[in-house]
C-alpha cells in the first residue's frame, strides 16, 4: 500500500513540476534588454503566445493532449522565441507517445539552457516510456541513468531526476530501489510546496472556466487503481459546480488521506473553495 501511495504522489508531483515549468514560461516572457538582431515580437503576439501556452497547460491537465499540441504550435507561430516552449513540446509529445519528437524537443530545451535539469531528466523518462510496454527497461538502463546523472549535476536539488530514477527501478522490477528513490525525491519537496498548490489551482481555474450546465461529470483518472490527489480535487470541484456536496466531500476525504495536513489545507484555501465551499470536515486519523 505504501508503495502504491508513493507512486500516486510521485505522478502528481511530476505533473506539478511540468506545470510549473509552464507557469514560468508564461510568466517570464519579459526578457531583459538585449541587442536584438531579429524582428522584435509585438506585444500583442507575445501576449497571444502566452495565452496559447496557458491554454495548452489547461488542455494537458484535462487529458486533451492533441488540443495541447495545437495550442503550443499556435504559441510558436506567435512567438518562436518563447522561453521554455521546447520543454512544453517535449512533455506534450511524450503524452502523445511521439517519442522521437519528444526526444528532439527535450534535447533542444537542454541545449538552450531552458529548464535544463528537467529537460535532461525528461530525456531519461522518454527513453523509459518508449520501452515500458515491451518490458525492456534494461535495454535503456545506461541511457536513463546517464540522463539522471546529467540532470542532478545541473541542479543537485531538483527532485525530478530522482522521480525518473524511481520510475526506472519500478519498471526494471526493483521495487525496493524504486521506493527509496521515491522517498528521497519526496523529501526534497516541502509539505506546502508551491508546485503542488499551483498544479491544483490551475486545474480548478480551468474547470470553473470551462464548466457548462448539462456537460458530463468529471471522471477522475486512476493510476493502477489509485486516484492521484489532483484528480480527486478536480472531481470535488466538478461536483461542487453541480451542487453535489456529498460527492465533493467524498473526493476530498480521499485526497486528505493521501496528503499532509498543511498541504491539504493550502489547497482548500483556493478561491474556488471560497466560492463553492464543501460541506464536510476533513481529518486524517494518521499523523502528518
Amino acid at each position: 500500500m505504501l508503495r502504491a501511495m508513493l507512486y500516486a504522489l510521485v505522478v502528481f508531483l511530476l505533473a506539478g513540476m511540468a506545470f510549473v515549468a509552464g507557469v514560468f514560461t508564461a510568466k517570464k516572457m519579459e526578457r531583459p534588454p538585449v541587442t536584438v538582431f531579429f524582428e522584435e515580437v509585438s506585444a500583442e503576439r507575445r501576449k497571444a503566445a502566452r495565452d496559447a501556452v496557458e491554454e495548452a497547460l489547461a488542455a494537458r491537465f484535462a487529458g486533451r493532449h492533441e488540443a495541447a499540441l495545437g495550442y503550443l504550435e499556435e504559441a510558436a507561430r506567435q512567438d518562436a522565441t518563447l522561453r521554455g516552449l521546447d520543454y512544453q513540446f517535449a512533455l506534450t509529445q511524450l503524452d502523445l507517445r511521439n517519442f522521437e519528437a519528444a526526444r528532439t524537443a527535450a534535447r533542444g530545451s537542454a541545449e538552450k539552457n531552458e529548464e535544463k535539469s528537467n529537460a535532461q531528466a525528461l530525456g531519461g523518462l522518454i527513453a523509459l516510456e518508449s520501452v515500458r510496454e515491451s518490458g525492456a527497461a534494461e535495454a535503456v538502463r545506461e541511457e536513463v541513468l546517464a540522463a539522471v546523472e546529467s540532470s542532478r549535476e545541473t541542479d543537485p536539488l531538483n527532485p525530478m531526476p530522482l522521480y525518473v530514477l524511481a520510475e526506472f527501478y519500478r519498471a526494471a522490477g526493483q521495487p525496493e530501489l524504486a521506493v527509496d528513490a521515491y522517498r528521497r525525491a519526496i523529501e526534497r519537496v516541502s509539505k506546502t510546496d508551491s508546485i503542488m498548490v499551483t498544479t491544483v489551482k490551475a486545474g480548478l481555474a480551468g474547470l470553473r472556466l470551462n464548466y457548462r450546465p448539462g456537460t458530463d461529470p468529471f471522471k477522475p483518472q486512476d493510476i493502477n487503481g489509485i486516484y492521484p490527489p489532483e484528480q480527486l480535487f478536480f472531481g470535488a470541484a466538478d461536483a461542487l459546480l453541480r451542487g453535489d456536496r456529498g460527492r465533493a466531500d467524498d473526493y476530498l476525504r480521499q485526497a486528505r488521506g493521501q496528503l499532509p495536513g498543511p498541504l491539504f489545507e493550502a489547497l482548500l484555501e483556493d478561491s474556488f473553495f471560497q466560492d463553492f465551499p464543501p460541506g464536510g470536515s476533513f481529518t486524517n486519523p494518521q499523523s502528518d
